[in-house]
């Protein structure tokens, strides 16, 4: 499960994937400390294919949701049961978009440190690309519609079996696309098959450091708290 992730400035996002900047002021804000049902940046297919960055809720509800309160636990997607989970077929089979990230946070339960008050906890780990500045998670997009009338646009993640290098910290991680494969994973027309073959040949190219125990406080939001723990 990846709970906590690092999201970047609305700019670096624009440049890298070379999308023409909106006028000032900007209204996506950079993240140290992303938590579930906070507000991220997205990137999709318009309705003429073009890509667009737009702000969605991390957490997933459905299209068809009839409570007036959203489902729990709806962030992560496991890619091995998405396509089968009502929760989460429909947006796996048509509506796919990229999250970006600066990395994300893992906690080693085989290791132990203590906190300030003296008791033992697990050490969380930043993750990331040694070579490039931003990774694109795989994720699921909806558009949902409250007891209100008003529109709610979510996402969610989706997960694998953790990388080799990163095993030994978690056993999941997040579906990491290469770049030559985010036009494909956008596209409503790549079939079930292809999805596949895209989250088998995912990234696995990553770096990791232990970082400091002000991560655990979903309330702080610092670009600190990706430097190396001493």
């Amino acid at each position: 499960m990846c709970g906590r992730y690092v999201s970047p400035e609305e700019a670096a996002i624009e440049r890298y994937w070379h999308i023409g900047a909106r006028t000032p002021p900007r209204w996506l804000e950079p993240c140290y400390n992303v938590a579930p049902t906070m507000t991220v940046p997205i990137l999709r297919h318009d309705a003429s294919g073009q890509l667009e960055l737009l702000a969605a809720r991390w957490g997933l509800i459905p299209t068809w949701w009839k409570e007036p309160t959203p489902p729990s636990l709806s962030f992560n997607a496991r890619s091995e049961e998405a396509a089968g989970k009502p929760l989460w077929r429909q947006a796996l089979r048509s509506t796919r978009c990229l999250m970006p990230a600066l990395g994300w946070y893992e906690w080693n339960e085989q290791e132990t440190v203590r906190n300030l008050a003296g008791r033992r906890v697990h050490p969380p780990y930043f993750i990331h690309s040694p070579t490039d500045p931003i990774i694109a998670i795989a994720g699921l997009w909806s558009l949902w519609i409250n007891p209100c009338g008003d529109p709610i646009l979510s996402c969610a993640l989706l997960t694998k079996a953790a990388a080799p290098s990163i095993e030994h910290i978690h056993p999941r991680m997040p579906v990491v696309l290469a770049p030559e494969n985010f036009e494909e994973w956008l596209s409503a027309a790549t079939r079930s098959e292809a999805l596949d073959d895209l989250i088998h040949h995912a990234r696995e190219d990553f770096a990791r450091h232990r970082v400091s125990l002000r991560v655990n406080d979903a309330r702080t939001d610092l670009p600190e708290l990706i430097d190396e723990a001493e």
